[in-house]
Order: structure tokens, then sequence, then C-alpha cells
């Protein structure tokens, strides 16, 4: 018998789902990984063998299914569509991007430029908007893209004319992934939306899948059981009888209609074993209420201290009525209230005491690792620690950098205002690259570069991808190749004190002499 719809089943978990694969789904979202191959290294052998017999007069996201093709291009071709609706790209030089037809606006939203196009500006590419020194021309983008034009300011190119790349909008790396793929052909928007309920503002009194079901500290099984009690999965009564079977719908007690409500809350037997549970304050379930109500309203219904049971009893009293029920359905015995509520006491306990034996002992536990100051031990070449300030109201940061050679002694501190910076990670990795520079123009021939952002050292380290700062990335690689040694570290913000002081300090005055000046103004 079917209880829950397949549909039903394929969802995430927080939707009401268990989060098993849809197999065509998931067979699409791998054939994507084999197109984003084909997209992102075009010079692979695979993708000169594929583009060279079937593109030969339009691009891979372009081209046609052609009449007479292996079932192989077919399929590649298959997870390509999948790829197209999340498909944007990063800025480098500009060179290959078209103005209006790619989607390079926003790095994490499919956004295209709209018309009115006039004719002599139809075939523009991104590097038409940049000046000769790969700035940003700002006259030119309020005639194009006036609505546009504080969105595009706060991307930053490449200075060093870095090719332009594709990325995968749904992740802040821009590199496809199947999981992400997955959910992307799953649920329209599923990468902005995966956890709707942990997103938008609810009420503490609404139902929340993640809260409510998935993240009860229970054993697994009963987990499942309270899904299935909510989705109406259980054989009671009503339920069988709703889907054609020949049995009786009455409770075996009470003779009341049995629904899942009422088996496990309204029912009087029900009832009396709740009366029988050390609840700190009791719940009231109305006639008409449903089970997602119902644990909503036991949400703050814990025991009392001395049963030594620290998280809800719902599911195990639940799980003790459901085998009570069975067991005088398909046995002929009865248990008495006071005996269930014993059980399910004693089930939740022994579960709640085995977990505390799998928590390592805390004394045993190393204390946690020093993070030493490389940048004041031992130093034996010159180094830069960098920092940045944001405010997110102007869109404005502020740079500083602390040059010291190779005796740790202060050569040089700087900041500078940089203006349209559109997050903090923008503005670490601009202050990143200053101090390369300013290194450069020093003279020094290796380099130890510290920053207390550990997200970007990472990705620096690892030459991994950031859609949001590719343009400054490649700078950055590209820059550190001039040297003959260079280090990137990561250093605690503790021991980061002197450039974090100038940035913050810079920026506060920055906005202190903008507002006496706006207020002489007016």
């Amino acid at each position: 018998m079917s209880w829950v719809a397949w549909d039903t089943l394929t969802k995430p978990k927080v939707q009401g789902g268990l989060g098993l694969r849809d197999i065509q789904l998931f067979n699409q979202a791998l054939l994507a990984k084999v197109a984003w191959r084909i997209l992102s290294n075009p010079s692979c052998l695979l993708a000169r063998v594929l583009t060279g017999k079937y593109c030969h007069k339009k691009s891979f996201l372009n081209a046609q299914l052609p009449a007479v093709c292996s079932h192989g291009w077919r399929s590649i071709l298959h997870g390509r569509d999948l790829l197209q609706d999340n498909l944007g790209k990063a800025i480098g030089n500009g060179q290959d991007t078209k103005l209006w037809r790619d989607s390079w606006i926003s790095p994490t939203s499919n956004v295209k430029p709209l018309g009115p196009i006039h004719e002599s500006a139809l075939d523009l590419r991104v590097s038409d908007l940049l000046t000769d020194d790969l700035q940003w021309n700002r006259l030119r983008i309020e005639q194009l893209l006036p609505e546009f034009s504080s969105q595009i300011q706060c991307f930053h190119p490449s200075k060093e004319g870095a090719n332009d790349i594709y990325i995968w909008q749904p992740l802040s790396s821009g590199i496809y992934s199947t999981k992400s793929g997955y959910n992307s052909a799953s649920t329209p928007s599923a990468h902005a939306n995966l956890l709707p309920s942990m997103s938008n503002s609810q009420s503490d009194m609404e139902f929340n899948w993640l809260k409510d079901v998935w993240s009860v500290k229970a054993a697994l099984k009963l987990k499942l059981f309270l899904w299935s009690m909510i989705q109406g999965a259980l054989p009671v009564g009503a339920e069988l009888q709703r889907r054609g079977m020949n049995a009786a719908a009455l409770c075996p007690r009470c003779k009341e209609v049995e629904t899942a409500i009422h088996a496990f809350f309204l029912c009087l037997f029900a009832k009396e074993v709740w009366r029988n549970i050390p609840l700190r304050s009791s719940v009231h379930i109305a006639d008409d209420s449903n089970v997602k109500e119902a644990l909503v309203l036991f949400r703050p219904a814990v025991c009392l201290p001395p049963t030594g049971i620290r998280s809800s009893i719902l599911p195990w009293i639940c799980w003790a009525l459901w085998l009570a029920r069975n067991k005088l359905i398909f046995e002929s015995k009865t248990d008495k209230p006071e005996e269930i509520a014993t059980k399910g006491i004693s089930a939740a306990l022994e579960w709640t005491h085995a977990q505390d034996q799998n928590q390592p002992v805390k004394g045993n536990q190393l204390p946690p690792t020093h993070i030493p100051n490389q940048r004041l031990s031992s130093v034996t070449r010159p180094s830069c620690c960098v920092d940045a300030a944001w405010d997110a109201s102007s869109k404005r940061a502020s740079l500083a950098w602390c040059l010291s050679d190779d005796q740790s002694s202060p050569l040089q501190t700087e900041t500078a205002i940089v203006e349209s910076i559109s997050s903090p990670l923008m503005a670490e990795a601009l202050a990143i690259k200053r101090g390369i520079e300013e290194a450069q123009t020093s003279g020094a021939s290796s380099i130890t570069i510290y920053s207390d952002c550990q997200t970007l050292t990472r990705a620096i380290i690892s030459r991994s991808q950031i859609s949001e700062i590719y343009g400054v990335l490649q700078d950055i690689n590209r820059l550190s190749s001039h040297f003959i040694s260079i280090q990137f570290q990561f250093l605690p913000r503790s021991q980061n004190g002197e450039a974090d002081h100038l940035a913050k300090q810079a920026l506060k005055a920055h906005c202190l002499l903008s507002s006496i000046s706006s207020i002489a103004a007016n």
C-alpha cells in the first residue's frame, strides 16, 4: 500500500519530505557535471573531441541537438540544459562577456540587462564599459544601464587582464556540484530558498519541520515515526478506511473515529497516559487540532528535572502509545496508563544515558590549540599585515597595511579609502592586493602576507575560486608570481591589532569628515 506520494518523499526534509533522490533529476545533475567540464575546461581532450564533432557553427551552449548523434552527446546536452538556468559570468577583463545576453550583473542570481537596446549597442561586451586602465566608465554605465549602475561599480574587474569565466550561481565558489545541481533541478530556486522556514521570519508558534521533527533529540526511528504521524502514513482506522481497506475506523478503546491526533492526544486513554507524565507545564490539545499544532504546543513541555530527561518526551510517549495500541489489537492485551507512561520514560532515559556515554569525557579532551604569533617570533623575511573595515550603508571601505622588515621593525603603515565595495570579503581581498602591491613597490623579493580573514586566506592558498571576488583573486595570484617567495597566513584578529586599528580609525575619520562636509554644504 502506498502511504505517501513519491513527489513528497523526494522533497527536502525541511519541506516535509525524506530527501530521497529523484533518479531522473539526479541523473541529469550528474550529466551536467560532464557539461560543466566541457564548458569550464574547453582545452581538455573530451571537450575538443565532442565540440570538434558537434559544434562547428555554434558554441557549446547554443548547439542544437542534431538529428543523428551519439547517445552520449544527447545526454550531455540534457545536462547542459540544467546548467543554463543558473549559469553566469565572472568578470576578469570583460572581453568574453556579452553585455546584454550573459548573466554577469549578479554572482548569485540570473540577472540580465533589459532593453530597449539601440542597434549600435547590440554586440557590446562588458569590456566596452571599462576604461583603458580597466576602471569602470561611469558615464558609459549611466547611459546604458542606469538601473544597475551602483551594483556594477561594486564589481572589481581584474587589473591584470584575467579572462572572464563561467560560474555556477547557486554556489559562492562558482563551481558546479552535483548536489547543488540536483537541488536546482528538483525545486525552483532551491539554492536561494532551500531553508524557507529558517530564512523567513516565522512566528515561534508555527510548525517547523526541522525544529519539531528532525532536530528533536530522540532515536532516528522516532523522528521517522513523527514524520509518519504528520503525513498520515500510520495505519490508524481513519487512514485505512480512506484508502479503501475494509477495516473499522473506530478507536479500539473508546470507539470514536481513530485518527492520529485522536490516538495520541485526544483519546481518553491517551489523556490518562499524559497525566502520568511529570511535565513542567500542562498542555491542552483542542478537539479540532491536528498533529502539527500538537507538536508545537508540546515544545516547552519538558519533564521535571528528577526524571533525568532533558529533551522532549513526546516522541517516546507517542511510540509507547502506538506499541500499546498494536498490542491491544493483535494480542488482545491491555496495559494500564501508568505502565505505558513508565515504559515511555524508561525508554527515553535509557536512550539519553546511551548518548551521554558516547560523548567524549571533557577531562580527556586536549585544550584548544594556541595559535602562536608567527609574525613576532623568529621572522626571517619581510612581512605585511593587512586588514579592512567596511561600512554597509555607504558601501565604503578602509584598507590598512603594515609592512615590516626581517627584524619585525615597522617600515610603513598606511591606509586607503575605496568606494563601491559590495561586502567585507571584497574589502579584505582588496587589502591583501594592496599589501602585495606595496611590498612589490618597496623592492621586497620575499614576503609573508598576514590576514585575519580565514576564508580568503584559504582561497588564495588553495587557488580556489570565490565568484564575488574573482577579478581580485586573479590579480593576487598574478602579482604573487613576481616574488621569489610569497606566503599567505591567517593571523587571528587579536594578533592583527595594528592593522585592524588603522583600518577602523581611517574609516571612522573619513565618515566623520563626510558628515561635516555634507552639513557645511547644506
